[in-house]
C-alpha cells in the first residue's frame, strides 16, 4: 500500500496518484487510468477512471460514505509500456480531533495559508492522531478494524482493541486454509463484548479451535476526544508540523541559548512525545493509569482473570458456573 488517507464519514474526498518512473520521474499513463474502491469485504463500492492532471497526476473524488469502514483503492494503468497497479487504504472514520479551521483559528502561525497548505495541516493531523491513539492505547473516535485470532474451542476470543462499538462481520472455518463460514444475522446479534475486552458467543457455541481461523471487522474507539486531549495534541500537532523549521539540531539533548543559558531536552521515547505537557494528558487518558486510577498509559494487567469454570475440551463439561 503506497499511502494511507483518513476521512470522515459523510465526506468526499479528493484522491490523487503520481505514477512514477525510476521512483523519480511523473510519467502520463497510456490510455485511461481506472480507479476501483473496494470494501473489506472484497466487494466494489465505486469504480470510474481518473482525472489527468500535471504530468503523471491523477486524481479520483471518493464519495460520501454512510458508516465507519476501511477502503482499497487501486489505480491501474499502463505506463513506460508496461501494465502497472497501484493500492492505498482509504480510512473512513467517526471523526477528527479537529478541523482544519479549528487549527488556524487556534493559532495564529498556523493560520498563514502559504507556509502550512492544508495538505501540510492533514498530514500533521493525520500522524498526530496515529501517536496519541499508539500512546495511549485507544481511539478517541470510532474507527473500523479487521483482524484474524486464533480460536479458541471455546464461547471466548480476546479482541485486539479497546472500546469496541460494534461487531460488523465475523467468519470462521475449522482450522487455517480451509474456507471461512460468516456468521449470519443471528450469530453477529448473539455476540457480546466483555468488560475485560472479550468477543463471547451468548448463542451456546463455541469457536473452533485453530490458528488463524477466525476473522472479525469491527467498529471500535470513543465518541470524541476530551477537550483536554485535543489541546494536547493541538501542541503537539504545532511541533509536527513545524519539525523541518526548528533551529534545534535532530540529534541534540542540550542546548546554550544566546544568553549562555544552558538546557537539557526532554526526548521522546517509545510511549512519549518529549512534550512534559503533552505527555501528562496523555498518560491521563490513555489505558492504565500510573496511578491505578481508570485512564493512563502505564502499566495494565497482562491477562484477564483467569477462568476456572470447565470448558469444551475438559473432561466435565460442566459450563459457566
Amino acid at each position: 500500500m503506497d499511502q494511507t488517507t483518513r476521512v470522515t464519514v459523510g465526506q468526499a474526498v479528493t484522491l490523487q496518484h503520481v505514477f512514477l518512473v525510476n521512483e523519480d520521474t511523473p510519467t502520463d499513463a497510456a490510455g485511461d487510468v481506472t480507479v476501483t474502491v473496494k470494501d473489506p469485504a472484497g466487494a466494489t463500492v465505486v469504480s470510474g477512471t481518473a482525472v489527468h492532471g500535471s504530468t503523471g497526476t491523477y486524481t479520483f473524488v471518493l464519495p460520501p460514505q454512510s458508516a465507519v469502514t476501511r477502503l482499497t483503492v487501486t489505480w491501474a494503468a499502463t505506463v513506460g509500456g508496461f501494465a502497472t497497479s497501484a493500492a492505498e487504504l482509504v480510512e473512513v472514520a467517526g471523526g477528527v480531533f479537529f478541523t482544519i479551521p479549528y487549527i488556524r483559528a487556534a493559532d495564529s502561525q498556523l493560520a498563514d495559508t502559504e507556509k502550512y497548505p492544508t495538505p501540510v495541516l492533514v498530514a500533521a493531523r493525520l500522524e498526530t492522531e496515529i501517536e496519541c491513539e499508539d500512546i495511549c492505547g485507544r481511539a478517541f473516535v470510532p474507527r473500523y478494524w479487521q483482524e484474524t485470532l486464533d480460536g479458541t474451542g471455546t464461547s471466548d476470543v480476546l479482541l485486539g482493541r479497546p472500546d469496541v462499538r460494534t461487531i460488523l462481520s465475523a467468519a470462521a472455518s475449522q482450522r487455517a486454509g480451509l474456507p471461512r463460514v460468516p456468521f449470519t444475522e443471528a450469530e453477529l446479534a448473539a455476540l457480546a463484548v466483555t468488560s475485560d475486552g472479550m468477543l463471547r458467543r451468548t448463542d451456546v457455541a463455541f469457536w473452533p479451535e485453530g490458528v488463524g481461523n477466525v476473522d472479525l471487522g469491527y467498529v471500535y474507539g470513543l465518541d470524541a476526544p476530551p477537550q483536554p486531549l485535543r489541546e494536547a495534541a493541538l501542541v503537539r500537532l504545532r511541533a509536527l508540523a513545524n519539525k523541518h523549521r526548528t533551529m534545534v539540531p535532530d540529534r541534540a539533548t542540550s542546548f546554550t541559548s544566546v544568553d549562555g543559558g544552558t538546557y537539557r531536552l526532554t526526548l521522546p521515547k517509545r510511549r512519549s512525545t518529549g512534550i512534559p505537557d503533552v505527555d501528562a494528558v496523555y498518560a491521563r487518558y490513555g489505558l492504565g493509569a500510573e496511578d491505578g486510577s481508570p485512564g493512563g498509559s502505564g502499566g495494565a494487567p497482562a491477562s484477564r482473570q483467569l477462568n476456572y469454570d470447565p470448558q469444551y475440551l475438559s473432561m466435565f463439561h460442566g459450563g459457566v458456573r
